[in-house]
């Protein structure tokens, strides 16, 4: 058996090699990203805002579980983990204003109330009332925020590395902002995104070359938006970083179980947020994952899927 599924395996390498070389990468990565949301359960869905149109996924049964990706990202960051989650839980992972495939508008304000009322109106148009809230660097920066402004619609909040934590230590990539150069977030070509990924990663997993030509690209055309909405988020000004609404302070408002992870050898936000957050929220779970880097959902999906499953189910007892 063991050799049949050598075998197997070996082929549909073989298989991806071939498609990677004849076909164009977007074309590519539509496959890819298609095959990884069809085994995750995943559908892609749409929903209008007033003038602004929202792509999401959606899949699974059981509470609902609504997960918001960090800056530069979309949706797809959560399908790895969603295939360890959508047989419990009815998970929603939309594109945030700004980023993926929903609404683009360089006149928007995207700090993160904003964003924050942005998530609230998408909650709304779904009709769901009462969800756990997950969200990954940015996006648990705006998770927070949420979950103070509507503590009554987040029954559980879980924030994985993210950003708004005052009081940590300066991290890798916000040391060399403070130096004058530009953050590692920011990719401008191919090359720059390749670095990324090893910023993020402790282990990058791999990815055909197709596959990151296309990603690449992607982030080279978002350029603009993304340096317009980092500065935004970020209240950045001559290297200082000035959260908004740091999450030190707006928790204090939400009266809900909360759990924090990190990893252990984060080079985008320090993990020492997570002690930071741990020390001023008493009742907060938290856990810091050895070996792994800011995007623990994609390098550790299923560990970070046995963290957030054991964490909502003891809010059950």
């Amino acid at each position: 058996m063991k050799k049949v599924l050598a075998y197997i395996v070996a082929g549909l390498f073989c298989f991806w090699l071939v498609v990677a070389f004849l076909l164009p990468a977007e074309r590519v990565f539509q496959m890819s990203i298609a095959a990884e949301r069809y085994f995750a359960g995943l559908a892609v869905h749409k929903v209008k805002l007033g003038e602004l149109e929202i792509e999401y996924l959606r899949g699974g049964q059981g509470p609902t579980l609504l997960l918001i990706h960090g800056f530069g990202a979309d949706k797809d960051n959560w399908t790895r983990l969603a295939r360890y989650l959508t047989a419990d839980f009815d998970v929603i992972a939309p594109d945030l204003p700004g980023f993926g495939n929903s609404s683009k508008n360089s006149a928007l304000d995207y700090d993160v109330l904003p964003q924050a009322e942005r998530l609230k109106q998408f909650a709304d148009a779904l009709g769901i009332n009462t969800f756990h809230l997950a969200g990954n660097s940015m996006g648990g920066y705006i998770a927070g925020n949420y979950a103070a402004l509507y503590p009554g619609d987040v029954q559980s909040l879980s924030l994985l590395a993210p950003f708004g934590v005052l009081g940590a230590q300066t991290s890798e990539m916000f040391a060399e902002i403070k130096q004058g150069k530009s953050p590692r977030v920011l990719v401008k070509n191919k090359q720059e995104f390749k670095q990324l990924l090893e910023v993020v990663f402790v282990d990058p997993p791999f990815i055909p070359q197709a596959i990151l030509d296309h990603l690449a690209l992607q982030a080279e055309q978002s350029f603009a938006l993304n340096s317009k909405i980092f500065h935004q988020i970020h209240n950045l000004d001559q290297g200082a970083i000035r959260p908004t609404a740091p999450l030190n302070l707006v928790l204090k408002e939400y009266p809900g179980p909360i759990l924090v992870l990190w990893g252990d050898k984060d080079r985008v936000l320090h993990v020492s947020g997570a002690e930071v957050l741990k020390q001023l929220l008493a009742d907060a779970r938290v856990v810091v994952i050895p070996d792994a880097g800011h995007l623990p959902m994609i390098e550790m999906p299923g560990r970070t899927a046995e963290i957030f499953t054991s964490f909502i189910a003891a809010q059950k007892h």
